[in-house]
């Protein structure tokens, strides 16, 4: 054996710079706060120096001022002071302490003295060891690299240059060794290296390896400052880019949760099948891009998973079935394994069944935060292979995600699956509860014997079990289709509007809609900064005063009295197709359109009462209102073809609110109550209400042939069979509910969009209409 205790040579010790370092201590309390945590008691190579510096060091640890009378008490209490030699050599460490100034330098001359002294040891050691041929060789090389290691850790922490880079080498080789043990595919081998290299590197278990290594994960992207135009101008241009059009985004873990029994296995299946084949999932013009599927299936075994493979039939064509690939076994801790799988198969959906089955060899419990780690883990590599994890999971007996709620907050995206039943029919419902990329919502799908799926039906508010029954996600639809055609060319609300030929607040409530659900991006005008623009993929300016006017000559004119603000569930219309031939200069058209528009034109006029007046083609062509002398010019300057296209809806013998218009009798709006029976003018046929909910501005009706639908107050009309309700202009009513319960107001006009009033002690009539059954006559 070595004597690593014989007396060092004289050019590896300096004794007055430990008597110097020593008397510092003794005379100033603050010397040992910045020695005691770099200096070891080892780097005096004076045995009573040593026990001096010791007990300097425990009192510091013990929070008590290290002193000349507190050393003296330490040595004292454990018969150390005469061995140290007493008064003399206390009174001489004192005496020979010029400046205490340069405490931290002397510090770092004793380490460096103690490094080289234990180099040399280690260089006899070596010389002994190289041929000890009985024991591997490496054994004997993981042997010297504990000894390097522990030397390299001793130097001041406040140093920097050749021991930081020390530091820098011994951690990125830290990394790379646990990215190799990654990449080993064997369990119990992957384990062993784990426990091996943790007692390495001197850590207490594989638990802190773990942390260490999820934190160096955390830290791989570096920390920028930017300024909020650099910051633009760098991301403004990205824009969401999506798996499924306004349900699955692109890099981003979504975790899917729900009951057992409720579908989660077939959901995700019905959403892979989709994924594989393309086609529409959702709504019409957000259509699914065919993309390649990795199915990591742990949960179900291997009978389950195919008979869900045959009854989806995702064998219906070879590349639908070649799109898919499918993992029986993985756990969180091969992710060596995943990143094997991903750089095979490219795929940009990932479906993991489920969070649980892949987490069993996990050394965390499903209550404990690291247990969400693996999900971090995921979106490091959605990020890097540009690719969407889906994960699914349980939820606990409370119906909430079951396990820790780091979950919630590591994902990007939470889903909740229920199923849910009302008085006819039971259905599942998807419940966006959190999202990076777009609006919460609620989605109602059919579960589908014949295919084991879920059919999307549409939203949960708008109870639809059909989706072309839904007049807002028609228009929904239409708008997104047109921008998919003009892709990148941003529209403002009116310009669409003209566009397609509809009313422009329904379009821009829609498109409002469309964006909220991610199905339609949104950004601020060039022209008009406060303006909204849509578009739909990446954003083109594009100069509209250089490019021809496109739009069609088509117009249609519509009633503010049948389709109130907001309202959009059935556009009122004289004609389809109003064609104006224009013979008079660009003036006289926009004197004309304005014309059009104007209170004063007798399709768009309000009589004295403010109560609705329709005009059929027929009078619109014949009629001759008083105007002025430059409208009566105007009128001989206009050719106007009609077509005669409300001639079917005339023989409507039902006693519509069309047709009192018709007769030009005042308006009547039905007093809507449970139980009763109303005329819906976009199903065209009486329905029943079961239930009213003020709050939206709907009601819950039954529909003959349709099942239960939820419908708009203005789509609901009056009838013989209806309630009717006897307010007039002028009336005083107290409001039954809203932000204005129970305050009093006068009623200004009764349209078919509802009740508008004025209060009192307003000086503007109130911003929404009102109902009958809202109101209270005083």
């Amino acid at each position: 054996m070595i004597n690593t205790f014989a007396p060092p040579t004289l050019s590896l010790s300096n004794v007055d710079v430990e008597i110097t370092l020593l008397g510092a201590i003794l005379l100033d309390p603050q010397v040992i706060c910045n020695v005691a945590e770099v200096l070891p008691a080892e780097a005096f190579t004076v045995q009573s120096h040593q026990k001096i510096y010791q007990a300097a060091v425990s009192l510091y640890k013990q929070q008590q001022t290290v002193s000349s009378l507190t050393v003296t008490n330490w040595l004292l209490d454990r018969n150390l002071y005469k061995e140290v030699g007493g008064n003399n050599t206390l009174a001489m460490l004192v005496n020979n302490c010029v400046s205490c100034a340069n405490a931290d330098h002397y510090a770092e001359m004793l380490v460096e003295k103690h490094i080289r002294r234990q180099l040399v040891n280690l260089s006899t050691e070596l010389d002994q060891k190289a041929h000890e041929t009985e024991k591997p060789l490496a054994w004997i090389l993981e042997n010297i690299e504990q000894k390097m290691l522990k030397l390299t850790q001793l130097r001041n922490a406040k140093g920097t240059g050749y021991w930081q880079k020390i530091d820098d080498i011994a951690f990125e080789r830290l990394c790379k060794e646990l990215e190799d043990i990654e990449e080993v595919e064997n369990a119990a081998q992957r384990d062993w290296l784990m426990r091996k290299l943790a007692k390495k590197w001197k850590f207490s278990s594989k638990k802190e390896i773990l942390d260490f290594h999820a934190k160096w994960l955390d830290s791989q992207s570096k920390t920028q400052l930017y300024t909020a135009k650099e910051y633009f101008g760098k991301y403004g241009n990205r824009e969401q880019d999506w798996v499924v059009p306004g349900l699955v985004p692109t890099e981003s873990v979504v975790v899917a949760y729900g009951d057992g029994g409720v579908g989660k296995t077939r959901f995700a299946f019905t959403l892979a099948k989709y994924a594989c084949s393309g086609g529409r999932f959702t709504y019409d013009g957000a259509e699914i891009e065919p993309m390649k599927v990795l199915l990591i299936e742990t949960d179900q075994g291997a009978r389950n998973t195919s008979k869900l493979l045959e009854m989806q039939d995702f064998f219906e064509d070879e590349l639908t079935s070649d799109r898919l690939s499918i993992c029986e076994e993985w756990t969180v801790g091969e992710f060596g394994k995943l990143k094997q799988m991903l750089k095979q198969n490219q795929p940009q959906l990932v479906i993991i069944d489920s969070l649980m089955s892949v987490s069993t060899s996990s050394i965390y419990s499903e209550n404990d935060t690291e247990y969400a780690r693996p999900i971090v883990r995921l979106r490091h590599l959605a990020q890097e292979f540009n690719c969407t994890f889906l994960l699914v999971h349980h939820c606990n007996a409370n119906g909430e995600i079951r396990g820790t709620r780091a979950i919630k907050f590591s994902c990007d995206e939470l889903w909740k699956l229920t199923r849910q039943r009302n008085e006819i029919e039971e259905f599942n419902a998807l419940t966006i509860e959190k999202s990076r990329s777009r609006g919460p919502g609620a989605y109602k799908f059919m579960y589908d014997d014949e295919t084991w799926g879920w059919k999307f039906t549409g939203r949960l508010e708008d109870s639809a079990i059909s989706q072309g029954d839904n007049q807002s996600t028609n228009i929904m639809s239409r708008c997104i289709k047109y921008l998919k055609q003009h892709r990148g060319i941003p529209y403002e609300a009116q310009e669409l509007a003209e566009e397609l030929n509809l009313n422009r607040d329904t379009v821009r409530r829609d498109l409002k809609r469309g964006v909220n659900e991610g199905l339609v991006r949104v950004g601020r005008s060039q022209r008009d900064k406060r303006a909204l623009v849509y578009y739909c993929g990446a954003r083109k300016e594009v100069n509209r005063s250089d490019q021809p006017d496109q739009r069609s000559d088509q117009r249609l004119i519509t009633f503010n009295a049948l389709q109130g603000e907001g309202s959009g569930r059935c556009d009122q219309l004289i004609n389809e197709n109003l064609k104006f031939s224009i013979v008079k200069t660009e003036k006289i058209v926009d004197q004309f359109d304005q014309l059009i528009t104007s209170t004063s034109n007798p399709v768009v006029a309000m009589n004295k009462t403010d109560q609705p007046e329709l005009i059929t083609s027929d009078e619109l062509i014949t009629s001759e209102p008083k105007i002025d002398p430059t409208v009566d010019q105007l009128s001989h300057s206009l050719t106007i073809e009609v077509n005669h296209s409300l001639t079917s809806e005339s023989k409507n013998p039902q006693k519509t609110l069309s047709k009192q218009i018709h007769d030009q009798s005042p308006i009547v709006l039905p007093l809507i109550q449970e139980k009763a029976t109303y005329w819906s003018a976009s199903f065209k046929r009486e329905v029943k209400v079961f239930q009213i909910f003020d709050a939206h501005s709907e009601a819950s009706c039954q529909v003959p042939e349709k099942g239960r639908l939820s419908l708009r107050f203005t789509d609901l009309q009056y009838c013989e069979q209806s309630p009717r309700s006897d307010f007039n202009v002028g009336d005083k009513v107290e409001i039954q509910e809203g932000k204005y319960k129970e305050t009093f107001a006068t009623i200004t006009t009764i349209r078919a969009d509802g009740i508008w009033l004025k209060c009192d002690d307003r000086r503007k009539p109130l911003a929404r209409a009102y109902f009958p059954h809202q109101l209270m006559k005083v």
